[in-house]
């Protein structure tokens, strides 16, 4: 008889989930049962775990005969074929005596007596093994056990299509070893209800399936389901029978209470699939075959997305399948042997997003052991220092990192509204993986196909977990830092599961979750900020960072001043901004060794007197300036060793908010100021503070920062900016050993750093508002998307305002990240409106990145005031690492320190 088989029904999203639970449902089913098999019976209060032992001995996790006898019919299945035809049967029957000489663990009595009585007969191999199995059932009148329905889950999954095919088929190839009418009746309803389980999630096709069963038994089974719907599953004690094999699976699945979907209390409907299965151990005896039984119905119904992470990483057994093989096998079977448009499940790599073609690799703002990125990063060829990846979308069957022996965790997550039917289990599932592998002390990728959207939500939820932070704040932090897009937005169902889910120990008293070693460790750092961060300037490339700051600033102001068009040859002329930063890292200097011999220092005020010798220096109001300074008639004054630098003494631009101020006498402050302006003079001359705020921390320099910006220029917007441009300076000067290392070629080290700032800066500024972060993260979105364009340089930087200069200087060393682009881009900053401006500001963050070295250096060995900023340098590194003057109670090893940097 030729079958014409009817084309499979169409499976969208949530019927494909619950596909996929089929294989993977009886596989953990079986492999949770395996250790208790024909053991003592389970008390309730005992939860069964995938501990292996058993018959086998099985490993933890390995799953047994009734699964490995299923994989035989599913690799017929999964071609698409129509399994009542006889080269179907052939092909599972082949593949069972395959199975029986290389990779059975455990066989069943009657499986075995039949599949050796059908080797010995030979022929074709499906009719030799139906001939050998009615001949044993025609012998025996205990050849009803469950070795058939035990692997009919996947039979359900070939016949979507159509009932009656399904029927037809179930009866066959229950027939090859178990022809009983009980045992084909048996798989026709546990067919049926895997069926409707899939294609309408519920349980509700069990009982449909009475109306497929000869007329004459119909009344018989649904007595039978009326006795496992009245008893526990214990009570079916010969569960080796196929009738009671059943009742038992089917008590357990309808016994078990369907939890309410209480996010908060951490109650999910989905947990009844692993309840069910614990009761379905507890039942005892045949406790595998059972449970595989129950699996794959419950696997039907709540998908592999109901099915507990940390079972689907542990399953695995003959021959050599895991999770996705078992998924893969089971959407083949249910879509007719065909993969979808994007070639999955069985392509070995899943086509990139052309809007996320560019890989990114972001550390969590929350936990540097938890790197972010998309699905294009795991595809490129360079390694990625990670020991585990959590994928939150399809990746394909070849290891996730080619040569990599990592950890690699599958969440099934749709990336659209709807189209996940467990969104808050699956969610709370995937952030709990990430805690687990952070705890076992492994750093772990987290990412999905664009890395936008499922990304953000579940690292969310691990910095809920892992550090308490409350998810408005933990959404607000990765935003900052996911420059590169954000669409969770556009998700608003995913946002509603982060604030349900991160609002648990709030709503129930839970204690919070013990945070893995590294977060806390991270925790007690910040704690002890200063004293760490000093430690960084004792590396050997920390003067050379220092260095590149103060070098770079001059070099962009003087190319900048001169719109990047400068003579071949001769001597370059600072500007007004260099010899402002000049005062300023000698003032800070002098601050240090103040504080350290007067034990007490407010670091603006020395800075002002710094700023009043550069006044007096340029002739503006000197009488005045040393009446107010100067207590005997005969002290020298200017003092210290800048007074006798020439060129400070030349008039070289003008700066007419800071000369307006130094004019009053009286500084300004942040509560007080002395002018209105937001002049770029506030942020330019502040820049070397960077230096101290990498050294010191930002808590207290960060606020130093905008106190000396306000000694001059009193608009909060210049100040803020000031403030902001250390920090991000800071980030700079610090961001070589640890990205550079950690995540070579992914990450460019000039955006990492400035995407650290952006995310340190609510803690180093709490004045930062709302607007002037946005800003911030937007000026670096748009170099990362649209580099180098000057239209877009103009627009972010359009005038000589320090909120300008930050933006376009931003902009523009974010658009020029590698080392050897420094000269361009400075030459391109030099173009914008106020190019002096910008192009100081860009010099400073490449310098603090990539070091003096990276400089061009026929500017920088033609720079008037090279030698003086080297020095200045250099000698605030030696100052904040080593004190070279000493202090109140110690001597210094320095005695002309204190000459050079006075610290009356």
């Amino acid at each position: 008889m030729v079958h014409a088989r009817k084309p499979q029904h169409y499976l969208d999203s949530l019927g494909a989930d619950r596909a996929a639970g089929v294989l993977l449902g009886a596989a953990v089913g079986d492999a949770l049962g395996v250790p208790y098999e024909f053991a003592a019976r389970l008390r309730e209060d005992q939860q069964p775990q995938m501990i292996g032992g058993g018959l086998g001995p099985y490993e933890p996790g390995e799953y047994s005969d009734d699964t490995q006898m299923q994989l035989c019919i599913a690799d017929v299945a999964a071609t698409g074929a129509d399994l009542r035809t006889s080269e179907a049967l052939d092909q599972i029957a082949a593949n069972f005596q395959q199975w029986l000489s290389g990779g059975a663990t455990d066989v069943g009595s009657q499986t075995r007596t039949v599949l050796d009585a059908a080797r010995r007969a030979g022929g074709a191999p499906g009719a030799a093994l139906l001939e050998a199995a009615r001949g044993f059932t025609a012998g025996n009148d205990r050849a009803a056990g469950n070795g058939s329905l035990m692997r009919t889950g996947i039979v359900a999954l070939a016949h979507l299509g159509d009932v009656a095919e399904m029927a037809e088929a179930a009866t066959a190839v229950s027939a090859l070893t178990h022809p009983d009418p009980d045992c084909a009746d048996a798989c026709v309803l546990w067919c049926s209800g895997i069926r409707t389980a899939v294609l309408e999630g519920t349980f509700d096709g069990v009982r449909a399936g009475l109306d497929l069963l000869p007329a004459e038994r119909r009344s018989v089974w649904a007595r039978r389901l009326d006795e496992a719907e009245a008893h526990p599953p214990h009570h079916f004690t010969n569960n080796g029978w196929v009738v009671h094999a059943l009742q038992a699976a089917w008590s357990a699945i309808t016994h078990t209470a369907v939890p309410e979907l209480l996010p908060a209390k951490g109650s999910f409907p989905t947990q009844h699939f692993h309840l069910a299965l614990e009761a379905a151990v507890r039942a005892g005896t045949d406790t595998d075959t059972v449970a595989a039984i129950a699996g794959a119905l419950l696997g039907a119904r709540w998908g592999c997305s109901g099915i507990p992470l940390q079972w689907q990483q542990a399953v695995h057994g003959w021959p050599g399948h895991r999770q996705a093989d078992l998924v893969r096998l089971a959407v083949l079977t249910a879509r007719g042997g065909s993969n979808d448009d994007a070639g999955w499940p069985s392509a070995q790599r899943m086509p990139i997003p052309p809007q996320s073609s560019r890989a990114f690799a972001i550390h969590h703002p929350h936990d540097p052991g938890v790197v972010l990125g998309n699905l294009a990063l795991t595809q490129r060829a360079e390694p990625i220092p990670v020991d585990a990846v959590v994928s939150l979308c399809r990746v394909g069957t070849d290891p996730i990192l080619p040569g990599n022996d990592i950890e690699h965790v599958r969440v099934w997550l749709v990336d659209s509204q709807g189209h996940n039917a467990n969104l808050h289990y699956v969610m709370d599932q995937a952030a709990r993986q990430v805690l687990r592998l952070r705890h076992a002390g492994k750093r772990v990728l987290l990412h999905c196909a664009a890395g936008q959207s499922r990304t953000p939500a579940v690292a969310a939820l691990y910095s809920n977990l892992a550090t308490g932070t409350d998810a408005e704040t933990a959404l607000n932090d990765l935003r900052r830092v996911l420059t590169g897009g954000w669409h969770l937005d556009k998700h608003p169902e995913m946002q509603d599961v982060v604030h349900a889910l991160a609002d648990r120990a709030a709503s129930d008293g839970t204690p919070p979750v013990s945070r893995p070693r590294e977060v806390e460790e991270v925790r007690q750092e910040r704690e002890a900020e200063s004293e760490r961060k000093v430690e960084f300037l004792k590396e050997k490339w920390a003067a050379s960072r220092a260095r590149g700051l103060l070098l770079g600033l001059a070099v962009g102001d003087t190319l900048g001043a001169a719109r990047g068009k400068l003579p071949a040859e001769g001597t370059l002329r600072a500007g007004v901004s260099t010899q402002l930063a000049c005062f300023t890292a000698e003032g800070t200097i002098r601050a240090f060794v103040r504080g350290s011999h007067k034990g007490i220092c407010h670091p603006p005020s020395v800075i002002w007197h710094a700023y009043c010798r550069w006044a007096a220096l340029q002739g503006i109001e000197v009488e005045r300036m040393r009446r107010r300074w100067v207590s005997a008639g005969d002290e020298e004054w200017p003092d210290g060793w800048l007074a006798h630098v020439p060129v400070l003494a030349q008039r070289r631009g003008s700066a007419p908010a800071t000369v307006a101020a130094l004019s009053k006498i009286e500084q300004g402050t942040v509560e007080k100021p002395t002018t209105t302006s937001r002049g770029c003079h506030a942020l330019t001359r502040t820049l070397p503070v960077a230096v101290t705020v990498a050294g010191r921390g930002p808590g207290y320099w960060g606020r130093q920062a905008r106190e000396i910006a306000a000694l001059t220029h009193g608009d909060p917007a210049a100040q803020s900016a000031a403030a902001h441009a250390t920090v991000l300076a800071a980030h700079c000067l610090t961001s070589t050993p640890e990205v550079q290392e950690a995540l070579p070629g992914v990450q460019s080290q000039v955006r990492q750093a400035l995407m650290n700032a952006i995310h340190a800066l609510p803690d180093a500024d709490p004045d930062l508002t709302t607007k002037e972060l946005e800003q911030l993260t937007k000026a670096l979105e748009q170099a990362d998307q649209y580099p180098a364009d000057p239209k877009r340089l103009a627009h972010l930087a359009p005038d000589a305002t320090a909120p300008s200069a930050l933006l376009g200087g931003l902009y523009v060393a974010a658009s020029f990240p590698a080392r050897g682009q420094v000269g361009a881009a400075l030459r391109f900053a030099a173009g914008a409106p106020d190019g002096d401006s910008v192009a100081c500001v860009t010099g400073a963050l490449l310098g603090a990145v990539h070091g003096a070295e990276a400089l061009p250096v026929d500017l920088v060995s033609r720079h008037e005031l090279a030698w003086v900023l080297d020095t200045l340098a250099r000698d605030l590194v030696t100052q904040i690492i080593d004190s070279p003057s000493g202090g109140e109670y110690r001597g210094g090893w320095d005695p002309h320190w204190w000459g050079r940097y006075p610290g009356w």
